[in-house]
């Protein structure tokens, strides 16, 4: 079995039925899984804390600090990673497809997935 690690599905790969797919829970996402219809997909919905903190933060790097950033989810991004390699740490995958390598990385940190993975990873 394989899985597919994603917070944005829409460039995902041709998929087979015997994948697993963790993706973050957004309309984007779900439009897509409608149109893959038979694949599995499991969403990871981001608690309304993390929400709050992300603006919270990037209100304040933004207005108050006046710094420009490209990361404004980065409490998000933490989240999901951090459930995604919860997830594939208690199952084995023949292979995982990571949306990005940051993403990657952040995962395989995490629960000893460095160890179980690192010969099985592919970037998309």
């Amino acid at each position: 079995m394989k899985a597919i690690v994603a917070m944005d599905l829409t460039e995902a790969p041709q998929i087979d039925n015997d994948t697993k797919i963790y993706a973050a829970l957004t309309k984007n996402n779900k439009k897509w899984a409608n149109e893959h219809k038979g694949v599995g997909t499991q969403f990871i919905k981001t608690p309304g804390y993390i929400t709050f903190g992300d603006k919270a933060m990037s209100t304040f790097v933004h207005k108050i600090m006046k710094i420009n950033t490209e990361h404004s989810d980065m409490l998000q991004f933490v989240y999901f990673a951090h459930m995604v390699a919860f997830y594939i740490s208690n199952t084995n995958y023949e292979e995982v497809t990571f949306e990005n390598q940051v993403l990657c990385e952040k995962v395989l940190l995490q629960f000893g997935n460095d160890e179980k993975y690192a010969d099985k990873v592919e970037m998309f």
